[in-house]
C-alpha cells in the first residue's frame, strides 16, 4: 500500500459516516517538544488505562486549540486507529509540529460495559440542546464517574447522533456533549441523550451501610467524611469512588430541591440551613452511603 501523506485522505479513510456513536475521551500525552507530538496507542494505553477499547475502528486528530488535523498543512505519520497519531518535527516543511490531541471511535459494545444512564437535562429550545458533563454534575450529583472513558449520544427516538447528519459543537467523554442551532443550518438540533462509560470499579465496588450522624439542627446537617471516619472507624475506604445521599425516608438528595454546600465522594456531605430557599429555611435529616473499591469488601 502505498504510504499516505496527506492527512485528510487519512481521515476520510478511518472515520467512515457509518461509525459508531461511542467516542472515547480527548487524550493529548506528549507536546510538541523534542522529536514532535506522539499521541500513539501503546503510549495511551500505558498513561490511560482501561479508557481506549481494545480495536479502535475510528480516529479524530485536532490541534489543542479545536483545528482539525487536516486544516493545519503538516504531515502525521502514523495517523490511523490501530497505531494512533505522531507528529514529527524534522518531516514538517517548515517550522514544527503543532500540539495536538485524539479520540478514538470505538465499537458499540464499548459503551456498553460500565455506563451510567441516559441523561436528558436540556431540550433543543434557544440556542441548541446541551447535555454539557459540568451541568449534568450539578444536576445528577454523583451519577457519573471521575473520568468517563467514553460518551454515547442519541436522539430521544433511540437515533444514534453520527446517523442525524447535524453537527456537534462539543463531543467528548470530558465534557459531554452540545448542539448549536445555528450551526445546522435551516433546522434546529434535534432532542438528544447521552451517557458516560466509566472505569469497570465505578460499577463493580461495594457499598457501605448508611450513615446518619448528625441531624439538621443548629446550623444544618453534616455527613462529612472526616467526622464519619473517626465515629465508624475503619467502615469507610480510604478511597470512595462515589457517594449516594437520601432523605430517611429514602428520597435522593437530587429531587429535594434543596441547596448543599458538599457533596463529594472525598469529602461527604453538607447541607447548610441559610443557604435553602425562604420557603423552605432548615435543611432536611440526609443519610449518605459510599461505594468502595471491590477489594475493600
Amino acid at each position: 500500500m502505498m504510504k499516505l501523506q496527506s492527512s485528510l485522505f487519512v481521515i476520510l479513510l478511518v472515520l467512515p459516516t457509518s461509525v459508531s456513536s461511542c467516542v472515547t475521551r480527548w487524550f493529548d500525552r506528549d507536546d510538541p517538544s523534542g522529536v514532535g507530538d506522539f499521541e500513539t496507542t501503546v503510549d495511551l494505553r500505558k498513561e490511560y488505562p482501561g479508557q481506549l477499547c481494545p480495536h479502535p475502528i475510528g480516529i479524530e486528530a485536532q490541534t489543542v486549540d479545536g483545528t482539525p488535523a487536516a486544516n493545519t498543512g503538516q504531515t502525521f505519520n502514523p495517523f490511523n486507529a490501530v497505531e494512533g497519531f505522531a507528529c514529527v518535527n524534522a518531516a514538517q516543511k517548515t517550522g514544527s509540529c503543532r500540539d495536538y490531541r485524539v479520540r478514538f471511535i470505538c465499537p458499540p459494545e464499548f459503551c456498553a460495559g460500565c455506563t451510567t444512564r441516559w441523561f436528558d437535562r436540556d431540550d433543543p429550545s434557544g440556542k441548541g440542546d446541551y447535555e454539557l458533563i459540568v451541568d449534568l454534575r450539578k444536576e445528577y450529583p454523583n451519577e457519573i464517574c471521575t473520568e468517563p472513558v467514553a460518551i454515547t449520544v442519541q436522539t430521544l427516538d433511540g437515533t444514534p447522533s453520527s446517523q442525524t447528519g447535524q453537527t456537534f459543537a462539543v463531543f467528548s467523554a470530558a465534557e459531554g456533549f452540545a448542539c448549536v442551532n445555528a450551526e445546522q443550518g435551516r433546522r434546529s438540533c434535534r432532542d438528544y441523550r447521552v451517557r458516560f462509560t466509566c472505569p469497570p470499579e465505578f460499577c463493580s465496588g461495594c457499598t457501605t451501610r448508611w450513615f446518619d450522624r448528625d441531624d439538621p439542627s443548629g446550623k444544618g446537617d453534616y455527613e462529612l467524611i472526616v467526622d464519619l471516619r473517626k465515629e465508624y472507624p475503619n467502615e469507610i475506604c480510604d478511597n470512595p469512588l462515589a457517594i449516594s445521599v437520601q432523605t430517611l425516608d429514602g428520597t435522593p438528595a437530587s429531587q429535594t430541591g434543596q441547596t448543599f454546600a458538599v457533596f463529594s465522594a472525598a469529602e461527604g456531605f453538607a447541607c447548610v440551613n441559610q443557604e435553602q430557599t425562604p420557603g423552605r429555611k432548615s435543611c432536611l435529616d440526609y443519610k449518605v452511603q459510599f461505594t468502595c473499591p471491590k477489594s475493600f469488601c
